[in-house]
């Protein structure tokens, strides 16, 4: 019976590590994390959920260690890595399909864990070593691997993103607009053209959140030479997505009319 129990254990966790290196190859290869996504998305719900699932995962590792389990243990430190990986890219990338597979990737080691932790048929002899959980121990090892490796992808994919260059010129289609952008990359001069108008001033950057949630400023109140749209407080144009290299920005305009401009 304990050979049949480990066999049986021995198929479910390799299928578990296979959906776990699916989903985490699918999900990452999915991701891009040089995309900017809108300054108005929101990543906490996504963190919300991964951080209490990061508490249940270390906390298996206490218990699979008190049990002496150490195939669930590989398992829940394999949870808790690859949780650490989902979060880190989610912080970069924001959220998007990649994130359902990296979700069944998760699902995946949990369900390693409570494999490992079922009985396999035999007691575990006082103070020795728990054989009955090789197959864990070994499926365990090899999903933390993974997970490692999705955890230094993640955190070396998004290197950069703090230094996009908003300078140059936007257009807005056949809108016969324009904007030019100079200096460096945390302000400097803009120049606005709206048909036969012309106004300038300085422009400026703002981070409310974190770098791929950048907003561009056109300060108005230090004198622009005039104003070629409505009103008079200053003009924030929002990241609206794009990526790294070629990011886009909503301008808001009248009568409720939003530009979108790109870098020509």
């Amino acid at each position: 019976m304990g050979g049949s129990s480990r066999g049986r254990l021995g198929i479910a966790l390799g299928a578990a590590l296979a959906i776990e290196a699916v989903g985490l190859a699918v999900g990452f290869g999915l991701s891009e994390p040089t995309s900017l996504r809108p300054d108005y998305s929101d990543p906490l719900l996504g963190l919300d959920v991964l951080l209490p699932a990061e508490c249940v995962a270390v906390v298996a590792i206490v218990i699979a260690l008190a049990r002496r389990k150490p195939g669930a243990a590989w398992w829940a430190a394999a949870s808790a890595t690859a949780i650490l990986a989902v979060s880190v890219q989610l912080l970069e990338a924001g959220a998007g399909g990649w994130s359902t597979w990296c979700a069944i990737a998760l699902l995946a080691s949990f369900t390693g864990i409570t494999l490992s932790l079922l009985p396999t048929g035999r007691p575990v002899p006082e103070g020795g070593d728990d054989r009955g959980a090789a197959p864990g121990r070994l499926t365990g090892k090899a999903a933390t691997a993974l997970a490692v490796v999705a955890l230094v992808a993640s955190m070396s994919m998004g290197e950069g993103m703090e230094d996009v260059d908003y300078s140059g010129t936007w257009t807005a289609g056949r809108d016969d607009l324009t904007l030019a952008l100079t200096g460096g990359q945390d302000g400097g001069q803009y120049t606005l053209r709206w048909g036969t108008c012309t106004e300038q001033s300085d422009w400026t950057l703002d981070y409310p959140q974190m770098t791929t949630s950048v907003q561009v400023w056109l300060i108005r109140e230090t004198g622009a030479t005039s104003t070629c749209l409505p009103g008079t407080k200053n003009i924030m144009l929002r990241v609206s997505g794009g990526t790294a290299a070629a990011p886009t920005l909503a301008l808001p305009g009248p009568d409720g009319k939003t530009w979108t401009l790109t870098r020509g």
